[in-house]
């Protein structure tokens, strides 16, 4: 049957993922970096990824395409259901919020030739840390350029020590963090 379906372009493609999580019958997916429609009859066609896409590589074409079958998207989208609830969290190491606990950490300043890091969470990027974060309770904050760690020798002793750090570019990063 000819119907309205989902074209996407590769060339255009960054890879972002984004349409694949606004698709919600799952008839799109990532393949060799790409966004692919994986199968014609789980795409209906209304298009709740074209206005995600920050490439504008999704469009809408007329053609011979298997007609949208909601049963098989919805058996395929109880499957996903489970596989995700096993599934571990992963991904960008930055989002995972963990706290550097060190031992004895004086505030004297020690000559060694390898010099430790003062950092005592993670991430440290604004825009990745989440509000929440227990780090946060009761805790002396810095928040720095994200380039003063380089250009600052001494950053880490001089700044950072016993303190919960956070950095961002206050020349590119956006400025809305909430």
């Amino acid at each position: 049957m000819k119907r309205r379906i989902i074209k996407i372009d590769e060339e255009k493609c960054n890879g972002c993922k984004l349409c694949v999580n606004a698709c919600h019958e799952g008839a799109i997916g990532i393949v060799n970096g790409k966004a692919k429609l994986l199968r014609d009859d789980y795409c209906d066609g209304l298009g709740d990824c074209l206005p995600v896409c920050p490439t504008n590589a999704i469009t809408f074409e007329e053609r011979e395409a298997l007609e949208y079958n909601e049963a098989e998207v919805k058996k395929n989208m109880e499957l996903k259901k489970k596989s995700n609830s096993e599934k571990l969290p992963c991904g960008c190491p930055g989002t995972h919020s963990k706290s550097i606990k060190r031992e004895n950490q004086s505030s004297c300043n020690v000559d060694t030739k390898e010099i430790e890091s003062n950092l005592m969470q993670w991430p440290v990027q604004i825009k990745l840390v989440p509000t929440n974060a227990e780090y946060f309770d009761n805790a002396d904050l810095l928040i720095a350029a994200d380039c003063t760690a380089y250009a600052y020798g001494n950053f880490h002793d001089k700044f950072m020590r016993n303190k919960v750090t956070l950095i961002g570019c206050p020349k590119l990063d956006e400025g809305n963090y909430a």
